[in-house]
């Protein structure tokens, strides 16, 4: 065939398959809810069906009303203010303390405070209280040792709480409440007895999971 005849060929031939050629894009399917209406934000968010199946009892519940009534009297823990207490005293007299400390001492002090943290933010929190990812026995152990030097209560009864605070924020059943003001949100919840509602929403919460690791039910049973 002549040249020029084979060139007009593949032309031709190139010009018809990319006229045939089409690539189409979808929208994924909307969620469908009980109702028979769409939510499509949730589908281009974060599906529940993607939320860690195995766990959901930190998600927030929307349907959770507080009651009406008054508000129970405050029943205030006087062991937990003493120990805050002379926590925070200890702290201030370590301020004075500061100039005349030693470079070692210095380096335990900053040692100790990023272990502690880890303790909470990489244990109780995001491991435990959340499930955000799963860690072999050293960094569990590591952990649960880490999350004892923070001297902020049992591993269980921290994740127990939090898991507690994000599934009925800012209601009664939430164990640091903001809408009861700042300090209580912070600091004051750990000196009073808990709303009864927390205990009663906590109570029903599946912490099976807590349960079966066994470094959590040791570090329980001798904190």
């Amino acid at each position: 065939m002549p040249a020029h005849l084979l060139q007009e060929e593949m032309a031709s031939s190139y010009a018809s398959s990319s006229s045939t050629t089409t690539t189409t894009i979808t929208e994924p399917p909307a969620r469908v809810l009980q109702n028979g209406e769409s939510n499509p934000e949730k589908n281009l968010l974060h599906p529940e069906e993607d939320i860690r199946p195995e766990m959901k009892d930190d998600i927030f519940d929307p349907s959770y009303k507080d009651k009406e009534g008054p508000r129970p009297k405050l029943e205030y823990v006087w062991r937990n203010i003493i120990l805050m207490s002379l926590l925070h005293l200890g702290a201030l007299y370590g301020i004075i303390l500061i100039p005349t400390c030693k470079v070692y001492t210095w380096l335990w002090g900053f040692a100790y405070y990023i272990i502690s943290a880890l303790g909470i933010t990489a244990g109780a929190h995001r491991l435990w209280s959340h499930r955000s990812y799963k860690a072999r026995l050293p960094l569990r152990i590591f952990l649960i040792i880490a999350n004892t030097m923070a001297f902020q209560n049992d591993a269980y009864e921290w994740a127990r709480d939090h898991r507690v605070h994000h599934k009925f924020s800012e209601t009664d059943a939430d164990p640091h409440n903001a809408r009861r003001g700042f300090f209580f949100s912070h600091v004051g919840w750990l000196l009073v007895r808990k709303h009864p509602a927390v205990k009663e929403k906590g109570g029903l919460l599946d912490l099976s999971d807590l349960k079966a690791e066994k470094l959590l039910m040791f570090q329980r049973r001798r904190d």
